[in-house]
């Protein structure tokens, strides 16, 4: 009976039927965490840069009311409201337009701010949703650029950068009409 017992198990561990070693078991869970850090490490690169469109979306969004709050603004301090006719136009009693040197703001604050030019160099403090952002503007007379006179048109670049990713840059003409 013993030799039968014996026997028995001797045919339990047959190869088919025996468990794994130590030394497998460990290999198995070293290519199982490097293969999890991997994994992770992707998803955390996709994590941190699934916040850029968020960012330049709200970019964006700051540039273009900026410039449209820009293009809202008579052409120029000596352009009546309307914009006819023009500064620099010829009719009587008509002041020639601001100075390529002149263009900037006539007033110290933004709620004076009458006319394009007068947001050349504009660079405010931003508040929420906003903080971290840059803004800048620049305002020059850029009438060659289309076809016009020099000071017929001038160039304004918004440019906002945000706390992460590339700055959104916007353009537009604003003519002497």
């Amino acid at each position: 009976m013993n030799t039968q017992r014996a026997q028995g198990l001797h045919l339990c561990k047959s190869v088919s039927a025996r468990g794994f070693t130590l030394i497998e078991l460990i290999i198995f869970i070293v290519i199982i965490g490097i293969a999890t850090t991997g994994l992770f490490a992707a998803l955390n690169q996709h994590n941190l840069s699934s916040v850029n469109p968020l960012y330049q979306v709200r970019a964006l969004e700051l540039a273009q009311s900026t410039l449209d709050e820009i293009l809202g603004k008579r052409y120029d301090e000596n352009s009546p409201n309307g914009g006819f006719p023009p500064c620099d136009s010829g009719e009587l009693g008509m002041l020639p337009c601001t100075l390529a040197g002149n263009l900037g703001p006539e007033e110290g604050s933004v709620d004076g701010y009458d006319d394009v030019d007068d947001y050349a160099g504009y660079t405010p403090t931003l508040v929420a949703p906003y903080v971290g952002f840059g803004l800048t503007v620049t305002v020059q007379y850029a009438g060659a650029d289309i076809g016009l006179l020099s000071n017929q048109a001038k160039l304004i670049q918004v440019t906002v950068t945000p706390p992460v990713g590339a700055p959104v840059d916007l353009s537009a003409y604003r003519a002497n009409f």
